[in-house]
């Protein structure tokens, strides 16, 4: 097909896209966390110790099946899902049975929780699968990202970018949060490598002619510049409050703000294909006008961290136990206001809006409950006998590290597997008419595209080779 035309044909299918439901998009994230739940038990089962035989096993449980799920599989998210989560919690029940004895002694370690490793590392897997596949026709419509308003798989990956950030961040001590010249020059040095990749991202583009749809973020904005705002503001802004029980309160009120203020126009200004982009700030409205909503998402993930990252060496299994829980009630609150909100205004990437804040904190929420859950499981099955402090530092054995070894490797170096892919998606587009491509080819060069992936980032992985700039 001549290029020009391809390239209609190719913008033709990015837009007016209505989406799908917030329970379908669900059921094509919750598998992963299953897999990875088998797969830490085979591994376990199997004593693998040889690592490309245990990289081998773990892309082919975990990595490809997600493929093939937002792919050929798509139309049997649901059951597969509930057949995932049926067989998990009959294999969880029929090893947990007769050690119930253990329960006022089971210990789970408190300043390294492994499930945020896990969450984080399948927010970054997901993306790369999916930055990819939606751009071959095997990947359902409905999946992709919505033009205005609406419930796409697309959709949720600045949000959970955004989340998976801040229930990492490490609030700091009340008497070392001071802003002054010094702290801002720091703060801004941080965020500069952000800024950069933003910049070269418009640049780039630009240069080859890449395909982009200015509707999504602006004409010069993009994803990493929103991330770059959002660490700088949100940072000042933890480092203005004191107790960290107030940050919920201050991302409630930035959000109830934000949707104010959508409703007092801003959202028929942003939404509306009359406003032109004459200046700089109507050619990067839906950037600039979702930042109050991304950073009310960052504070909410911050307060969510806060909560599930004890300061304690030891975690006694029934705290750890209400930590989850709370948790998946947080969780439960989220679902039940996505609804509400889709009912009242409706749910929007452009303007991250409050319902899709909320979207994004049920799936952030109820996948990290997930793990949390898993990792108490972990402990519960393979505990021995109570330790106290003085002896965990003494001795490396009290953690087990039961990651599989993809996610270790890709959350280590979260950003430069995020920037690999971004420049392979890149080069599969100029290489091939991707629409045009059947399902088979189209699944070959998905299987292989993650594949080389993963392989770059264990390999950095196991030489202890860490790129981070977050």
């Amino acid at each position: 097909m001549d290029p020009a035309e391809y390239r209609t044909l190719h913008e033709s299918q990015m837009e007016n896209n209505n989406g799908t439901t917030a329970l379908n998009v669900f059921m094509h994230i919750a598998p992963p966390v299953f897999s990875v739940f088998h797969t830490v038990q085979l591994l376990a089962v199997a004593s693998v110790a040889h690592i490309p035989v245990r990289f081998l096993i773990e892309f082919s449980l975990i990595v490809f099946p997600f493929i093939l799920l937002v792919t050929v599989l798509h139309q049997l998210a649901l059951k597969i899902t509930l057949a995932l989560a049926v067989v998990s919690t009959i294999s969880a029940v029929h090893q947990i049975r007769n050690r119930l004895h253990l329960v006022p002694f089971v210990q789970v370690p408190g300043k390294s929780p492994q499930f945020l490793t896990c969450v984080r590392a399948l927010v970054n897997l997901t993306t790369a699968v999916c930055i990819l596949a939606v751009d071959f026709h095997c990947f359902p419509r409905e999946l992709a990202k919505t033009e205005t308003f609406g419930f796409g798989l697309m959709d949720i990956g600045v949000g959970l970018y955004v989340f998976s950030n801040g229930i990492v961040y490490k609030v700091r001590p009340a008497e070392e949060r001071r802003i002054d010249a010094v702290r801002l020059r720091r703060i801004l040095t941080s965020a500069a490598p952000l800024f950069l990749l933003g910049f070269a991202r418009f640049f780039l583009t630009n240069e080859i002619d890449y395909q982009l749809h200015v509707s999504e973020y602006g004409v010069h904005w993009n994803f990493f510049i929103t991330l770059a705002f959002v660490k700088v503001f949100g940072t000042i802004i933890m480092d203005l409050v004191r107790d960290p029980e107030v940050i919920k309160f201050v991302a409630i009120t930035l959000l109830c703000c934000h949707e104010m203020m959508l409703h007092l126009g801003v959202s028929r200004y942003v939404m509306s294909a009359d406003t032109g982009r004459a200046d700089f700030f109507s050619a990067n409205r839906e950037g600039i006008v979702s930042l109050p909503g991304y950073l009310a998402l960052f504070l909410a993930s911050v307060y969510l961290g806060w909560i599930v990252r004890p300061s304690e060496e030891i975690t006694l299994a029934k705290k750890f136990l209400r930590r989850a829980a709370k948790v998946a009630l947080i969780a439960l609150v989220c679902w039940k206001m996505i609804y509400v909100c889709e009912d009242m205004f409706g749910v929007s990437r452009r303007l991250a809006n409050m319902g899709y804040c909320f979207w994004i904190l049920a799936i952030g929420c109820s996948v990290t409950a997930l793990f949390m859950f898993f990792e108490l499981f972990v402990y519960f099955v393979r505990f021995e006998e109570p330790k106290s402090p003085d002896q965990i530092i003494k001795t490396d054995d009290f953690c087990i590290p039961y990651v599989p070894l993809i996610l270790e490797a890709i959350n280590s170096n979260g950003l430069f597997f995020f920037l690999i892919a971004n420049v392979l998606t890149g080069l599969v587009n100029i290489m091939f008419q991707t629409f045009l491509l059947g399902n088979a080819a189209a699944l070959t060069i998905l299987v292989y595209y993650m594949f080389m992936l993963c392989v770059a980032v264990s390999f950095l992985s196991i030489n202890n080779v860490k790129l981070k700039i977050w």
